[in-house]
């Protein structure tokens, strides 16, 4: 009865409400905007490794930069650094990173991106993992003649300084899938299926190819340089 009235006179949606308080009809502005369940607010959401429960979103943990070289600041947008002092890095933009010093007056600007470099990573251990290479210079690295179909990289995204790509070279051309990160920090290509950690999502991929279409057998050969 009640969608039956709402549904012949919608004019009266007042006396609608209050007669059925409680529920939320979608009208013709809602309907390309998904209706969150009220109940479904529960800090487990499962991934291939198990359950991660965080109640919160959770935020890529901080990493340490360095500056390696002295820059004088020519504009007020700018920084001034010198050799060895450490930075955090806020965001990319274009040739220059916008960092913030972790010492002394912890002023924030605008530096060049490879006047700094990254001092600890969590993924630095893996041979895949290149830091912050551009597509340019990945595709450039896996088509050289030490690689082969099968050779990939994993590089820092350059349009989310927060979330990653993997390049790999297959039939003598390079692809670039785009990993991202949920809320709650897990790792993601497609939202059918998610992971804990980088280095779970690399591994998953290594064994089940057809779920990325290209395969991913070794990392690059080149000698990295993990600058960013």
């Amino acid at each position: 009865m009640e969608s039956c009235c709402r549904a012949c006179l919608p004019c009266c949606s007042c006396l609608w409400d209050r007669i059925w308080p409680g529920l939320r009809y979608p009208g013709p502005r809602d309907r390309d905007h998904v209706i969150a369940n009220p109940v479904a607010h529960a800090a487990e959401i499962r991934t291939v490794s198990g359950d991660i429960r965080v109640p919160a979103p959770k935020k890529r943990p901080a990493q340490l930069y360095a500056a390696l070289f002295d820059f004088e600041a020519r504009s007020d947008d700018e920084l001034t650094v010198k050799e060895g002092d450490k930075l955090s890095v806020i965001e990319k933009r274009g040739d220059y990173v916008l960092a913030k010093k972790l010492t002394g007056s912890l002023e924030s600007g605008l530096v060049p991106a490879n006047y700094v470099a990254l001092l600890q990573d969590e993924f630095a251990k893996h041979k895949w993992y290149y830091g912050n290479i551009n597509r340019g210079k990945a595709e450039k690295l896996l088509l050289a003649s030490q690689n082969k179909d099968g050779a990939f990289l994993v590089r820092i995204s350059e349009s989310h300084s927060d979330e990653y790509t993997i390049s790999a070279r297959s039939e003598g051309k390079v692809s670039h899938f785009r990993i991202q990160r949920s809320s709650i920090g897990a790792y993601f290509i497609t939202d059918k299926i998610s992971f804990a950690t980088l280095g779970e999502l690399i591994a998953y991929y290594q064994k089940n190819s057809r779920s990325l279409g290209v395969l991913l057998e070794e990392p690059c050969a080149q000698q990295r340089r993990l600058f960013l």
